[in-house]
């Protein structure tokens, strides 16, 4: 250890570390400094004065402690394989990442450090945001060096326990491409769910914003809406109205903004069985994943992408969450492909695959009786009592209460299936979901970390059992099997795990 050579990055990336730091408390600070945001709305006099006295002494605080945080970042690739951190200002702390546990090597570029030809170095460990190292500021000559050497030492400890398939890894393999145009990068703003985020993100300000709204929005609106229609419409009701789809909009426009910001110029290559994704506009983020390391990919498709007719497609590697929780960076995202994107990409990674034309099975229909009962009997029932009790509401709004839900909770059965197939000596499970949207969850079996079967007393009784595996990116889980089928699923799914000695991180 005495022999380590430390190194520093280079003096621009105390612009990363600013920018970094600046964010981290917009994201993690302001919250906590919100009751002193309020302290100083209502109390503080001469509120421009002392405002711009604050802020002033936070840039100097967010500059001095960045350039205190550059001078003690140290890093150092030590002989044993090993990435060391050495960094802090108040806390000292040294971050030990061996090569064996990276799970990534991500290369990002940022818009100001194009023009220095600088990137950041990413090294990303499974499932564990903590351990997660950055070398900022370092020539793409030296991060393309690092990533080679990591990814070639994984190898080489790896060769033993992977059976890769051949015609991934012949060195003449033919490279597949996929390029997505902004067009329909902007189609993913739409089909996701970042206007919600958006909309949750100016939360804290709703009362500030509603009230200027309504002074300086809303009274006029109203006032013009009572000159204009005043006699037909309500000019209130209309006011506000109008509002709402405008913040609609713009709440729309947002998403659509955030998905191009993060998806600009969207290119996918595999060769190799390897993916690298090249996209991004403010940063342009190389990101590079071994499909050996993908613990499942997610095929799905909501409301909006159904009427668009596009899915998404995700591979998720090892995380310490589910699904939901995992980092984006762990995961490469695909965010809006046809029908025959998807066909193409499920052709690199699984030659059997169409989805489209795969024979499910479904679950027992003793699930859907009792989501009958528990999701539309029951509730149905409870609001055409409410409907007796109400004068403008008559128990008929039961019955069509009854109908919709029924209809959803129809949707959702039919929606659960389950498939297996082998494949050159290799077993896999696709499972589907949904309601009104679909989703299609593929991943190979011996990567189960774990599975078993709950059922409650009348399961029991009925011989029923719902299924769970645990895989290292999520749970997948299937309910109502006959306990004959559970157990030869879970039975044989161990088996796979247990007996395959390939490596799945």
């Amino acid at each position: 250890m005495n022999n380590l050579v430390w190194q520093r990055v280079s003096p621009w990336a105390l612009g990363y570390f600013v920018l970094h730091f600046a964010f981290r408390f917009v994201k993690d600070g302001i919250f906590n400094l919100l009751p002193i945001l309020v302290v100083f709305v209502t109390q503080v006099q001469n509120k421009l004065f002392w405002g711009q006295v604050a802020v002033a002494i936070a840039v100097v605080a967010l500059l001095v402690y960045s350039f205190a945080y550059y001078v003690n970042f140290r890093f150092c690739i030590s002989d044993e394989h090993e990435i060391l951190l050495n960094k802090g200002v108040f806390k000292k702390e040294r971050l030990t990442l061996n090569f064996l546990r990276v799970q990534n090597v991500n290369i990002t570029e940022p818009f100001y450090f194009k023009p220095l030809g600088l990137v950041n170095c990413i090294f990303d460990a499974a499932g564990s945001v903590g351990q997660e190292a950055v070398l900022p500021g370092v020539t793409t000559q030296y991060a393309e060096q690092i990533r080679e050497q990591v990814l070639a030492f994984k190898e080489t400890q790896q060769a033993d326990e992977l059976q890769p398939r051949t015609e991934d890894t012949r060195p003449n393999a033919m490279e597949h491409h996929l390029a997505l145009t902004n067009k329909e990068v902007a189609k993913f703003g739409l089909m996701s769910n970042m206007a919600i985020l958006a909309l949750a993100a100016l939360a804290p300000f709703m009362n500030v914003m509603l009230d200027f709204l309504e002074e300086v929005v809303i009274n006029r609106l109203e006032s013009f809406y009572q000159q204009e229609v005043g006699m037909l419409v309500d000019a209130a009701a209309l006011a506000v109205f109008s509002l709402l789809v405008v913040i609609v909009v713009i709440a729309v426009l947002l998403s659509i903004l955030m998905s191009l910001i993060r998806f600009y110029n969207y290119q996918l290559y595999f060769q190799g069985g390897k993916f690298k994704r090249i996209a991004g506009l403010l940063e342009r983020h190389q990101l590079s994943v071994s499909f050996e390391k993908v613990q499942s990919i997610v095929i799905k498709q909501n409301l909006i992408a159904r009427l668009l007719k596009r899915y998404t497609v995700q591979c998720f590697q090892a995380s310490s969450g589910g699904f939901a929780g995992a980092k984006s960076k762990q995961s490469l995202v695909m965010p809006v492909l046809d029908v025959e994107q998807v066909n193409q990409v499920c052709q690199w990674l699984y030659p059997w695959l169409d989805f489209k034309a795969l024979n499910f099975k479904r679950v027992e229909r003793a699930l859907l009786i009792k989501n009958m009962f528990v999701y539309a009997l029951i509730p149905s029932l409870l609001f055409a009592g409410l409907c007796m009790m109400s004068d403008t509401l008559t128990p008929a709004y039961g019955v069509l209460s009854f109908l919709l839900l029924s209809v959803l909770v129809y949707l959702s059965y039919s929606r659960y299936g389950y498939y297996f197939y082998q494949h050159e000596g290799r077993f896999y499970g696709v499972f589907r979901s949904g309601m009104i949207g679909v989703q299609y969850r593929v991943f190979e079996l011996y990567k189960a970390q774990s599975t078993h079967g709950t059922s409650t007393f009348l399961m029991r009784k009925a011989k029923l059992k719902s299924l769970s595996i645990q895989l290292a990116a999520g749970i997948v889980s299937l309910p109502y099997l006959t306990t004959e089928r559970a157990d030869e699923i879970i039975n044989f799914t161990l088996y796979q795990a247990e007996s395959d000695l390939r490596s799945w991180m």
